[in-house]
């Protein structure tokens, strides 16, 4: 009996989402530098290696208006 893998289901190896924190299936024809969208909040990502799993977020998928947790607001 194999060990059990919690990143690595069936023919499925799952990377972190960094902005929804969902799982994102890398399926076995992906490859190292392809473009792969979160199901989820529609980041995408550049995938740097494949074992361990490695996403880096692309460049111009993600802009200012996406994201508020450093912004400060003006209070009314």
């Amino acid at each position: 009996m194999g060990k059990f893998n919690k990143h690595r289901v069936d023919n499925y190896r799952f990377g972190k989402c960094e902005i929804c924190r969902q799982d994102i299936p890398i399926d076995y024809y992906f490859s190292k530098g392809d473009l792969i969208m979160c199901s989820e909040c529609g980041t995408e990502y550049i995938l740097t290696s494949k074992s361990p799993v490695k996403l880096s977020i692309a460049e111009g998928s993600y802009g200012p208006d996406d994201y508020y947790g450093d912004l400060m607001f003006e209070e009314y």
